[in-house]
């Protein structure tokens, strides 16, 4: 049965069907209107659409930088992967730590197109190249239309396959990552989420107003010597400039809930998060979590001895030093087979 807060969050959200289950404190804080990918989008189509990477500057002068393989075939429709760098880095530095374009790395057995966006700048807090998600954000730009545009762009000159839709990113774009998986409308435009390292902000609805339109399939990677996103989070009483963070393993469990992982029966009353199902340990120092008896999978990879990085054996995510090597690689070992086994659900394709 639901609760009362539940058919008030029903009823704000108007047409919008919502297919997670909210949590208690989940609150209409961010407005799911923001954006649309049918707003009016000047057509930027090429003749005779280039491989290799691609410098692209939308009409509201946003940029990013698309990877196209050599195996693509405009014949054949492709995957395709958002990732977004942190506060302070920049389109082409994710590529390189992300290690997304290498030619031997398939999606669902097809080569796939990467794209890198760039953020912006908040001259106000002194901020480069950031994202929504965040108190230091640029509250001018919509980084959320931003991603549409994205889409709209590459769709329109690559064969794309949109049930393969994928977003990920690194620390404050990990944050932005984590909202776009959270609201109704971005929620159903790619079919699985990634979060490295994510800064989990408030406005990144880490704690409440998190309101997906259907389970999602959340991947999530974090280094226990992370002393820039701390593992354990940060409390409201520590007055951290940014706010508080929450714990790694309780924004987990909250996750597995809302995708309707079954509460734990161990527990207080006031602690129902569930415990993961499935528990390994591929590596040395390294713990896999498994969340997968509700209607999507969440996975956690706790790391040892990494700090603020993207797992690689070559460090190649600078971040972290003098812990940014692990002994995998996110990227060709986990982050593939991953967003491989997941598909949007037909149902919520944009019909355009």
């Amino acid at each position: 049965m639901f609760s009362a807060f539940k058919l008030l969050t029903l009823a704000a959200l108007k047409a919008t069907t919502i297919f997670s289950i909210p949590l208690e404190d989940d609150q209409l804080i961010f407005n799911p209107s923001l954006s649309s990918i049918d707003t009016e989008f000047p057509s930027l189509k090429l003749s005779n659409p280039p491989k290799g990477h691609i410098n692209r500057t939308l009409p509201s002068g946003r940029e990013y930088v698309l990877f196209v393989p050599d195996e693509y075939d405009h014949k054949v429709e492709h995957p395709l992967v958002l990732s977004f760098h942190g506060a302070g880095g920049n389109s082409s530095r994710q590529e390189i730590l992300t290690q997304l374009t290498k030619p031997e790395l398939r999606i669902d057995n097809k080569p796939f197109l990467s794209a890198f966006p760039q953020g912006v700048d908040n001259t106000i807090w002194g901020m480069k190249h950031i994202w929504r998600g965040a108190p230091y954000a640029n509250q001018s730009v919509d980084d959320v239309q931003f991603v549409k545009d994205i889409l709209k762009d590459i769709s329109l000159n690559y064969t794309l396959n949109p049930l393969r839709y994928y977003a990920s990113g690194k620390s404050n774009g990990g944050g932005f990552t984590s909202l776009l998986s959270c609201l109704p409308d971005t929620s159903k435009l790619f079919a699985a989420f990634s979060l490295i390292s994510p800064a989990l902000y408030q406005e990144a609805l880490s704690f409440s107003g998190c309101l997906p339109s259907r389970p999602i399939p959340i991947l999530h990677s974090h280094g226990i010597e992370d002393d820039d996103t701390p593992f354990k989070g940060r409390s409201r009483s520590e007055n951290w400039l940014f706010g508080p963070e929450p714990n790694v393993n309780n924004f987990r469990k909250r996750w597995a809930l809302r995708n309707g992982h079954p509460p734990s029966t161990l527990t207080s009353k006031k602690n129902k998060l569930p415990k993961p199902n499935e528990i390994n340990f591929p590596y040395k120092n390294v713990t896999e979590e498994k969340w997968t008896l509700g209607k999507a999978e969440i996975i956690g990879l706790s790391i040892g001895g990494l700090g603020h990085s993207w797992p690689s054996t070559e460090g190649l995510d600078l971040a972290g030093r003098p812990n940014n090597f692990a002994n995998f690689n996110f990227t060709s070992q986990h982050l593939v087979q991953f967003f491989s086994r997941h598909t949007l659900p037909e149902e919520f394709l944009e019909k355009n």
